[in-house]
């Protein structure tokens, strides 16, 4: 095993070396520009099954999780550290963050032994931050309840996540999301109604949802919660969110974003002054070229610099992260980075060279002192994640893995110079 890992380790670095050298010049591939991209929903998780209502309160946790029937949890490897409050420290911003989402698919996977062992290979790529995703559904656009369904992860398994992470001197930003059990011609964005009582409904139901997390977030000394993920038709409603983000601060003292999705919404909030941080899930078309060169990657990343620096001079006070950001190792990643549904060939060079110009345009410029870090899209709880012949997002056991190394471990990034275009 120990050799195995020793000339996988070896190939990977080989890849990234030849991928650099090669980053400015056409693959052997086709170089045609492609028509414009297409509009696509973003990066989901599978759809579940049934659903069960919400209780009003978290379910109790204590540092030592018991079993749950059918769950393998790990023989613990780490010290638990007793849960304290989060703080709402706008100091701890200046810390850069540097994430990589946590994704689990199924019921009991966060707490499996399987989850341990990927956990500790994410903890060693120098990640300082994870985020966790719980998600709960409601049946479609229109509907005015949301429940639990059947892959939904329990509170000990989240809280198994927490402690870990904490343990191991990692912080954690808590991400609930809404998702659609009986809708496959929409997406969360998409949810709203036709008249106010609907409306008030979902929002009732919604504050609900959100505060179950936000209780165990304070419970469990999460140090940052998303009071949303990409439900773009709902945030037009400034003042229905505002009461949310007030009603949440009842309950939480840690810091608080919301989660934008890339494709104007993070223009149309109105509320950021109401958060502590700007949080924008970034999967923004980059390229219209099937093989992109590394110059074409850094000019497509200069309209959003200007949009996300003009967001920023909008709210000055309120520093912005990247909530989720990634790419497939698939071919066509650079032009439809968001589509987490379509099919396509193997293209771990596009990926590594993806990963490579998001952090040469964003770690660490003078003039963006307000970006504050990342969060990379995705690390599976499965430590067989990945892969040389995988074409998902996660940059596991892949060149792109190299790439955020590289980056993530880096001591002191002021003096780490970049190409980007300014």
């Amino acid at each position: 095993m120990l050799l195995f890992r020793i000339i996988r380790r070896a190939w990977l670095v080989a890849f990234v070396i030849t991928t650099a050298a090669c980053a400015n010049t056409p693959s052997w591939r086709e170089q045609a520009a492609l028509p414009s991209a297409p509009t696509y929903p973003p990066t989901q998780t599978p759809a579940p099954f049934t659903a069960t209502p919400i209780p009003l309160t978290p379910t109790p946790t204590s540092d030592a999780i018991a079993p749950s029937q059918n769950a393998t949890s790990p023989s613990p490897t780490h010290t638990p550290i007793a849960p304290h409050n989060p703080t709402r420290d706008p100091a701890a911003l200046n810390e850069y963050q540097r994430g990589i989402a946590y994704v689990a698919v199924k019921r009991n996977e966060y707490r499996s032994e399987n989850s341990q062992r990927a956990l500790d290979e994410l903890f060693a790529t120098g990640a300082n931050y994870i985020s966790v995703l719980v998600t709960w559904y409601q049946a479609d656009i229109h509907s005015t309840a949301i429940a639990r369904a059947a892959n939904t992860p329990s509170d000990e398994e989240l809280a198994f996540v927490v402690q870990y992470a904490h343990a191991h001197g990692v912080k954690v930003l808590l991400k609930p999301q809404v998702d659609l059990t009986h809708d496959r011609k929409h997406w969360r964005g998409e949810i709203q109604f036709y008249n106010e009582a609907d409306w008030q409904a979902w929002f009732a139901a919604y504050r609900q949802f959100i505060l179950y997390h936000a209780r165990f977030a304070q419970a469990q000394g999460v140090e940052e919660l998303a009071v949303g993920t990409e439900l773009h038709a709902t945030t037009t409603r400034t003042a229905d969110w505002r009461a949310v983000i007030r009603a949440v601060r009842q309950e939480y003292t840690g810091l608080l974003t919301y989660s934008a999705n890339h494709s104007g919404e993070e223009i149309q909030v109105q509320f950021w002054d109401d958060l502590d941080f700007i949080g924008v899930n970034v999967f923004y078309h980059l390229t219209n070229y099937r093989t992109p060169t590394m110059q074409q990657i850094l000019e497509g990343w200069r309209t959003p610099v200007r949009q996300l620096t003009n967001l920023h001079n909008n709210f000055p006070n309120q520093p912005i992260i990247f909530t989720e950001v990634g790419y497939p190792s698939m071919d066509l990643a650079s032009v439809w980075p968001w589509n987490w549904d379509r099919t396509g060939a193997v293209d771990l060079e596009e990926q590594a060279l993806l990963y490579d110009g998001l952090f040469q345009t964003w770690w660490r410029h003078p003039e963006r002192p307000w970006f504050r870090g990342m969060f990379i899209w995705n690390w599976l709880a499965d430590p067989n994640q990945g892969g040389p012949d995988d074409t998902d997002f996660t940059p596991h056991a892949k060149p792109a893995e190299e790439i955020l190394r590289r980056y993530y471990q880096i001591p002191d990034l002021t003096n780490f110079q970049t190409t980007a275009p300014k």
